[in-house]
């Protein structure tokens, strides 16, 4: 909690010196005009839709004048704990601090979207402004916790404006991964460039990846497939270094797919990552529907023999990938740091 000791510190300072000047605007904000939103880039390749007239003041900190307001925003990777614990957790250890005690629960409401899930609580508490006597102001606290199938996202805020919170609300919904699906495409695509910056490039299955071993194609598995008379389009990469294990298995599709329209393609995508999860229910594996870059994705995970299996499966165009991971530790990061270093590229 040292990042929540740091806001803290600089709220309790800052927010003290604004209650005059909070009277000072109330009566200026009866007529509201729609609030404008922008995408703002988060930490750890997120974003989320601000209002236009929050000023940065610091990495993960925002100020709204005139409504006194300040936004936190803090990205924790490979988190994932129950988000319940940790808004409770969170809300306890603000409400300690001098400048939230004696806030009063109002309501808290439960969201999914852009493969997140999130809880917002609201809260309200009476201020009395040093120095003006008689005077109290009224505060409103926003409190969420967000959390993807990798990582969460806390956001908390206090306002002397409740006029804010549906903005807020709209804003903490809005959260979701940055378009990183590829920039290049194989007509412009610089080969030389991306094998310097460390990627393996398989342009036959329309993607580039980056890892600490060379992924080669399973030629064995391939051959046992056919002489079990099995048909499998599948193409599978693997490789084994330093106690890792990491696989990817790219299928095609294009058998299915032959005269199939676009809304067709979708359905089959969306029926066959149900099916999949239907699949992993029945088998006890722990499973999440959720966003990988561009696509929807299921990821899922195995602990067996002492190892742990991260994996995410996905469709593209007529393909679908499964890109996973093994090891006995550190299984979180190095799978995060594989998955991200993926990009798809066009022939």
């Amino acid at each position: 909690m040292s990042n929540i000791s740091k806001i803290l510190v600089t709220i309790g300072i800052i927010f003290g010196f604004l209650f005059l000047f909070g009277i000072c605007i109330m009566t200026s904000c009866n007529n509201i005009k729609p609030t404008e939103f922008v995408e703002t880039p988060l930490s750890n390749g997120y974003s989320m839709e601000i209002p236009n007239k929050f000023k940065k003041i610091d990495e993960d900190s925002w100020k709204l004048e005139p409504h006194n307001t300040f936004l936190n925003i803090n990205v924790l990777k490979n988190v994932t704990s129950e988000i319940d614990k940790e808004l409770e957790a969170t809300i306890n250890y603000f409400g300690s601090g001098e400048l939230y005690k004696g806030q009063i629960f109002v309501k808290s409401e439960k969201f999914e979207n852009n493969g997140f899930k999130g809880i917002i609580s609201y809260y309200e508490k009476d201020t009395k402004g040093k120095g003006l006597g008689l005077v109290t102001l009224k505060s409103y606290l926003v409190y969420a916790v967000i959390q993807n199938y990798t990582d969460r996202i806390l956001i908390n805020s206090i306002s002397l404006s409740k006029n804010i919170n549906d903005d807020l609300s709209k804003s903490i919904k809005s959260v979701k991964t940055q378009n990183t699906t590829a920039k290049t495409n194989i007509s412009k695509f610089d080969e030389a460039n991306a094998k310097k910056d460390g990627y393996q490039i398989f342009k036959e299955d329309n993607f580039i990846i980056k890892c600490s071993g060379k992924l080669l194609l399973d030629k064995l598995r391939i051959e046992q497939t056919k002489q079990n008379g099995q048909i499998d389009n599948s193409r599978p990469f693997h490789v084994f270094v330093k106690g890792v294990d990491y696989n990817i298995n790219i299928s095609d599709l294009t058998y299915l797919f032959n005269g199939k329209n676009d809304e067709e393609l979708n359905n089959y995508n969306s029926q066959d990552l149900t099916y999949y999860q239907t699949k992993f229910d029945e088998m006890g594996i722990r499973n999440k529907r959720g966003k990988f870059k561009n696509f929807d994705a299921v990821y899922y995970q195995n602990f067996q023999e002492n190892k742990l299996t991260k994996a995410v499966y996905f469709h593209h165009k007529m393909k679908s990938y499964m890109i996973q991971v093994t090891s006995k530790t550190k299984t979180d990061d190095l799978f995060t740091e594989f998955i991200n270093s993926f990009e798809t590229i066009n022939k």
